[in-house]
């Protein structure tokens, strides 16, 4: 065998994967899918027409290619329509160029090999990926189609093809059934590429932090956008950072981050409320975070999911102020309409006693100011009414802080 010819054979083949790994990754969905599967079957073709006229030498005046091999290929991964496109590019080469007696057989040959390479197309297809029983069922299919060529010659045919017919069987059988396996392992890397950057883009758009870790080491694996503006730190800076760096140093709050993570060990889950969380330049910030234990491909990770807690705990604050605001309004209404018929009652009786007395004795300056009292007690009462706002006043020792009524229904 002429070992510089087989060289020249691998190298087409070669050129053909590397072409249709670029093509598989710039033209993906939709349009561009069609846009390539039409030009993988065209410059597949055109390989096999350069395998055609790269023949290899196996003995003296004894030569065979391996045409059906590239259209045979593109017909498994990429369908009838590329195969078809192939196997009209090297029909036509065999009808314009070469002509002879062979051309109809040979026409006829990769042809069918087109075809078969669709068929096997639908039924990898439905499995979800081009399987080993595929590639080989192919290359014993394209051999088979080679022999009808062949055959279609008649005797001398047949004869020509007993000289060669092993390695028709190698190139065929052997070199689609390897060839397959590298073409799916390209397919399979950029299929992994894909869901790589979907992946990575679902993360960085998620409104929370989202950080991924290894639950043995804790050790950051991946993060997004939001845990990253949140921290004060790039995504450089967090991937391969022990998580533990971000819990705060005391031992208190340090162990509710313990216990959460133990929970989410045991329970597969665990949700945590307003724990301190160690920022860049190391200022504590208060989060609402739940963890995750996942296990994908037999290897277990943490999914930590966390968000600033300032907005929630000022949004509770007013919750708990305007629940405050209700209650002292009713107990205050109501303690105004309690206070206020005894006090009318009071202040009556007051006045008509005053009118007995002397103006000038020492009973009735009592009573203007026990009037006087009352007035304030009326306005005290007209305050409580018109509360809009929770004004406590200054605490002391031993005493408990007290409502401000004056601060409290002030209009400013």
């Amino acid at each position: 065998m002429n070992l510089h010819h087989l060289v020249e054979a691998t190298g087409v083949l070669a050129l053909g994967g590397i072409f249709y790994s670029a093509t598989l990754r710039r033209l993906r969905d939709g349009r561009r899918r069609k846009i390539r599967n039409s030009l993988n079957g065209l410059v597949f073709g055109v390989l096999a027409v350069g395998l055609a006229i790269a023949r290899i030498q196996v003995a003296p005046e004894v030569f065979f290619d391996a045409r059906n091999v590239p259209v045979a290929l593109i017909a498994l991964f990429e369908g009838w329509t590329a195969g078809l496109l192939a196997a009209g590019v090297v029909a036509l080469y065999r009808w314009l160029w070469l002509g002879g007696t062979g051309t109809i057989p040979g026409i006829v040959s990769v042809i069918a090999v087109a075809v078969v390479g669709g068929l096997v197309h639908t039924w990898a297809t439905r499995r979800g990926r081009v399987g080993t029983g595929h590639a080989f069922g192919l290359g014993v299919a394209t051999f088979l189609a080679t022999l009808l060529g062949y055959a279609l010659l008649g005797r001398d045919g047949l004869e020509k093809f007993a000289s060669t017919w092993l390695y028709f069987l190698i190139a065929y059988v052997g070199g689609i059934t390897i060839l397959a396996q590298i073409f799916q392992d390209v397919v399979e890397r950029e299929q992994l590429y894909v869901a790589q950057r979907r992946f990575r883009a679902l993360l960085d758009e998620a409104s929370e932090a989202i950080r991924i870790l290894d639950p043995a080491t804790r050790r950051i694996l991946e993060t997004n956008r939001a845990d990253c503006a949140l921290s004060g730190v790039a995504r450089e800076g967090l991937l391969g950072q022990d998580a533990r760096e971000f819990w705060p140093e005391e031992p208190e709050p340090r162990a509710r981050w313990e216990t959460l993570m133990n929970e989410a060990a045991t329970a597969g889950v665990a949700s945590g409320f307003g724990l301190p969380y160690r920022c860049a330049g190391g200022a504590l910030r208060s989060v609402d975070l739940t963890v995750r234990r996942v296990v994908h491909d037999g290897r277990s990770y943490e999914i930590v999911m966390f968000r600033d807690a300032g907005p929630r705990e000022a949004l509770d604050a007013a919750r708990r102020e305007v629940l405050d605001l209700r209650a002292i309004t009713l107990v205050a209404n109501a303690a105004a309409h309690e206070i206020n018929n005894p006090l009318t009652v009071i202040v009556g009786s007051i006045e008509l006693l005053q009118r007995k007395l002397s103006a000038d004795g020492a009973e009735a300056k009592w009573g203007d100011r026990a009037i006087d009292a009352a007035q304030r007690i009326r306005e005290i009462i007209a305050r409580m009414t018109r509360i809009t706002r929770v004004e406590a006043s200054g605490s002391f020792p031993g005493v408990p802080a007290m409502l401000d009524i004056r601060r409290s229904s002030d209009d400013n």
